[in-house]
């Protein structure tokens, strides 16, 4: 075992610790060096280039690229994105959870109906059980009215008694006379907006029809035995928008009712008049409403024509013109010649 005197000892440990101080001192030039060596390319508002081994704080959202010693670019750093290009990503990720969201919620509906529906028979079955459902609406309504029409005669017979042996009419009757007439065009307001109900349905349908097609991959329908209408058809009924389109439509109107009355007494009132046909097997009426649910809808001018069989009591008409009175209403209202 060699020994080495205390002398020795020391100036062994003072070579060691001269080499790691010569060699930290070397690393940390090294690191340095290579820090320095570090340089980046990067653009000014004004487009002009700049190289620096540092990017200032205040072009810290500019793009820029870093350089190696070789002079090739080592990392991209693309440029802070502006506000509005920030807003605009969020609307885009919107506009997409929102799309992914349509799709998802159509797929289910299109696996419902096909699970619903086992061919279109099947989905015209249940149209027409729904448009039969709102016309048995219509019909009740229609009753009602048939009652407050008779209510409203029996009122007006008073009237005509009252006038005729020079008596004053009770402001009570009048008010009752006005009540009765408002409930009529009320009911008739009612029967119009279930026609409209039922186009709705029909138009719905179609569109349902259309896309089982679509995902049943069933052939194209023969388009002249399928139904286009998607407005409201009805020779009973006319609409019509602006006082002066709407008062001349409802002149003529008057005219149709009272060219095809052939009893002398009617019952008129605002935005109502009754007329009258009568022969020797039944009692019928024509009954003409003006209504309008909102300021901002159009006019609708609705003629009802009801009859009664005397011998029966059976509601049903028999007369063959009465086809020809409903079928011909709408013609003779809205004229090829007026102005839109």
């Amino acid at each position: 075992m060699t020994r080495f005197s205390r002398s020795t000892r020391r100036a062994h440990l003072t070579a060691r610790l001269a080499i790691a101080t010569t060699l930290g001192l070397a690393m940390v030039i090294g690191l340095g060096t290579a820090q320095a060596q570090q340089l980046y390319r990067w653009v000014d508002d004004n487009g002009e280039v700049h190289y620096t081994d540092q990017v200032p704080a205040s072009q810290a959202d500019k793009a820029r690229a870093r350089i190696s010693e070789e002079g090739i670019h080592v990392e991209e750093v693309p440029r802070a994105p502006t506000e509005e290009e920030i807003q605009q990503a969020k609307a885009l990720e919107l506009q997409k959870k929102e799309e992914e969201k349509r799709r998802a919620e159509q797929q289910a509906a299109d696996e419902k109906l096909l699970r619903t529906y086992r061919n279109i028979d099947e989905l015209e079955l249940a149209r027409n059980g729904k448009i039969a459902a709102v016309e048995a609406v219509i019909q009740m309504k229609r009753d009602g009215v048939r009652v407050e029409t008779r209510n409203l005669l029996d009122l007006n017979a008073q009237v005509n008694a009252l006038e005729k042996a020079k008596k004053p009419v009770p402001v009570e009757l009048a008010d009752q006379i006005d009540t009765a007439a408002l409930q009529i065009r009320k009911g008739y307001a009612e029967v119009v907006e279930n026609e409209y109900r039922k186009q709705e349905i029909r138009n719905e349908f179609r569109d349902i029809v259309a896309h089982y097609r679509k995902l049943k991959r069933l052939p194209e329908p023969d388009v002249s035995t399928e139904p286009g209408e998607s407005e409201l058809r009805l020779s009973i009924l006319v609409a019509c928008r602006g006082e002066t389109q709407c008062h001349k439509y409802w002149e003529r109107a008057n005219d149709y009712v009272r060219v095809n009355s052939n009893v002398k007494t009617e019952v008129a009132g605002p935005g109502l008049l009754i007329g009258f046909q009568q022969d020797d097997r039944e009692d019928r009426s024509l009954t003409l409403s003006w209504t309008q649910t909102a300021a901002d809808k159009p006019v609708h001018l609705y003629l009802d024509v009801q009859c009664k069989n005397r011998l029966t009591a059976s509601l049903y008409c028999t007369n063959p013109t009465i086809p020809q009175i409903r079928d011909g209403f709408q013609t003779a209202i809205v004229r090829a010649d007026d102005p839109e």
